[in-house]
């Protein structure tokens, strides 16, 4: 039995001799596997941190949005993809700020990185804005609005929902010609990244395209309070305040202080920045050097169309031949900006070239034409229906040619729109009217432009009515309302100068009329007025 017990006892404890050594090797196998995934984990960890901290920076970076700030979130982007090539989110940022340094700033050589990080955020299934914004303007960019336009619908039918969709959509539309659904969508990508200036400067610029001169200020100054150095908005703004015949000394400064920026200015800023000294030298009376600013701007940047515009303004003002070409040229770059044909058949038309502003606006209408727009009920119309600027500038050039019935024609057209500029109608068709000597039919129109009161916005208008007035004999009435128009006329602005030469052509009038006494109290009034 004691035998038995000790074989059976020896066995037992040899295994257990031979357990212990065991079992310690596996525990330190696996301290050392616990230790490898710890470090592994913390490590990672790590990483994500210094991806999402540069991901941050490169955000913050891209949204202020100057060339400068643009380059810096992509050297961000570059140290991050050391750390993690595979992040798929910063990929479609990447693409995203290529995609604007390429088709905003007219950087060629971006192209292909936008294109190169866009494919590797498509084939990692990005699911950020960037992706799919930059997916639609790389469309537009290759000449495919319909085939970005039904990108987008499909995505929001999936729900799908940010700034830069807005804005992407905004741009198809504004290609297709669709502007005022256009303004909308720049409305709503404005609106949801108020902070951002990239979304307001678009919105302003489209603005400015439209000869929405006011609007895209107002826009445009939204740019500058959520970046007050953003170069462009600046630009932009101090062009469109030129446009409104205002802001001469602030677009002088903007101008000097953007350019001595040259290591930071891209070739579309540069060309903006001689697009603005252009029209500054315009609104002095500086054709010539207009012209040379212009030629600036198009060396650094053909594409530059507010540059062929005011070049075209310039050699129309000069009267030569080759301004309806040169505005021809300025529609082909920006086919949908309403800006360039309406101005620019008045500047043909001011310079003698009638024919040339008909063909002008003969474009216009090509453009156009088949535009489809809301209309009440579920319906649409036609884009030219409800397009009173257009008809209100082909009555002006149908009357300039002297073919009268087909500028009452286009007045009433641009009268049944009822739209904002129908005051400008109701006039024009009036002054036509009066110019046939059809005074009755003229009478009600100017009535309700140029109301008795004196509260009416139309100086023009007003000088119309006693015109008429005078011709009807109804001299002191008609004293009444030439002198509402003087004082307008001052209120808006105009030069001391011109205004007195009308007070004298009305007292002239008047001693012509045998009028005499009238005309000597004229006289007092209109002085009176004239030296407040």
């Amino acid at each position: 039995m004691a035998a038995t017990n000790g074989s059976n006892g020896g066995p037992r404890d040899g295994r257990r001799r031979e357990s212990l050594p065991s079992a310690l090797v596996q525990i330190g196998a696996l301290a050392v596997l616990l230790a490898g995934a710890v470090t592994y984990v913390v490590h990672r960890g790590q990483v994500r941190q210094q991806v999402d901290a540069r991901m941050k920076t490169a955000r913050l970076q891209a949204q202020r949005d100057n060339p400068a700030d643009l380059r810096k979130a992509l050297t961000e982007l570059d140290a991050l993809f050391q750390l993690d090539a595979d992040a798929r989110d910063a990929r479609a940022l990447a693409a995203d700020v290529n995609m604007r340094l390429w088709l905003e700033h007219r950087q060629p050589e971006a192209e292909a990185k936008a294109r190169e990080h866009l494919a590797r955020a498509e084939a990692l299934d990005s699911r950020s804005g960037e992706r799919y914004g930059t997916r639609a303007m790389v469309l537009l960019a290759e000449g495919k609005a319909a085939e970005a336009e039904k990108y987008l619908e499909d995505l929001k039918t999936q729900g799908a929902k940010s700034p830069k969709l807005a804005l992407a959509e905004a741009q198809a539309l504004l290609a297709r010609g669709r502007l005022s659904d256009a303004r909308q969508a720049f409305a709503r990508a404005s609106e949801a990244a108020w902070r951002e200036p990239r979304y307001t400067v678009a919105h302003g610029e489209a603005l400015l395209d439209e000869g929405m001169y006011g609007q895209a200020a107002e826009a445009l100054k939204k740019a500058t309070a959520a970046n007050a150095d953003h170069l462009r908005a600046r630009l932009s703004l101090a062009l469109a305040r030129l446009y409104q015949g205002t802001g001469r000394e602030e677009a002088t400064k903007t101008v000097s202080d953007v350019l001595a920026r040259e290591a930071e200015l891209t070739p579309a800023l540069k060309a903006r920045a001689h697009a603005v000294r252009a029209a500054l030298a315009l609104t002095e009376g500086t054709a010539d050097e207009a012209l040379k600013e212009a030629g600036e701007a198009l060396a650094a940047s053909p594409e530059e169309h507010h540059a062929l515009f005011i070049r075209a303004r310039a050699l129309a003002q000069k009267k030569d031949a080759s301004a309806r070409t040169a505005f021809q040229e300025a529609v082909t770059k920006r086919r949908t900006a309403t800006l360039l044909y309406l101005d620019g058949a008045r500047a043909l038309q001011q310079a003698g070239d009638g024919e040339g502003a008909l063909a002008l606006l003969d474009a216009y209408e090509a453009v156009f034409r088949d535009v489809q727009v809301p209309a009440p009920e579920g319906k649409t119309v036609g884009a030219l229906e409800r397009d009173d600027r257009y008809w209100l500038a082909r009555g002006q050039v149908m009357e300039a040619l002297a073919r009268s019935e087909d500028a009452m024609a286009a007045y009433d057209r641009a009268l049944a729109v009822k739209g904002v500029g129908m005051a400008r109608a109701q006039y024009a068709k009036a002054a036509l009217l009066l110019a046939r000597k059809d005074y009755d039919a003229a009478q009600p129109l100017l009535t309700e432009v140029a109301p008795e009161n004196g509260m009416g916005a139309m100086p023009e208008a007003y000088e119309a009515m006693g015109e008429l007035l005078f011709a009807k004999g109804e001299f002191a009435k008609g004293c009444q309302y030439y002198f509402f128009g003087l004082s307008r006329a001052q209120l808006n602005g105009t030069p001391v100068d011109m205004l007195k030469g009308k007070a004298t052509d009305v007292e002239k009038r008047l001693v012509t009329e045998g009028q005499p006494a009238m005309a000597k109290a004229w006289k007092t009034e209109a002085e009176a007025l004239l030296q407040q």
